[in-house]
């Protein structure tokens, strides 16, 4: 069969249905053992274990080498100080917001009063005739 002869299996006669059936995955014969990916994975695991093991002894070894209690205590330490810093800079910072703030404030009721101002001096200096609004 070419490929432009082909037809929906319920359309083809038994002969060439037979033909399909035996190139449908459903009735290949059964595969192989897949040793690629078990060779794989033995190999992952394998890896694993030693890291896992590795790493175990480099722990095991660790205060002989090295003072933990100081070590511990020491970025305990650069903790609190860290968190201090933070704290302080941003305290610096909102005050450095409450202030831009309060000029901003400074600014509209400098502009609103000076609005009114002159408002108030133009209705005494220029009354209308028609009276007020």
């Amino acid at each position: 069969m070419d490929a432009g002869s082909w037809l929906h299996p319920r359309a083809m006669n038994k002969a060439s249905r037979s033909l399909y059936r035996d190139r449908r995955r459903v009735f290949r014969a059964k595969r192989r053992f897949p040793t690629g990916m078990v060779v794989r994975q033995l190999m992952v695991v394998l890896l694993m274990l030693v890291g896992a093991a590795g790493i175990g002894v480099m722990l095991w070894q660790l205060p002989e080498r090295i003072d933990v209690v100081l070590l511990v205590s020491e970025a305990i330490a650069d903790l609190i100080r860290g968190v201090q810093q933070l704290l302080e800079a941003m305290l610096g910072l909102a005050a450095v917001v409450l202030i831009g703030a309060l000029v901003m404030l400074a600014v509209v009721m400098l502009l609103g009063g000076l609005w009114r101002l002159i408002r108030l001096l133009r209705l005494l200096l220029f009354p209308s005739a028609q009276g007020r609004r």
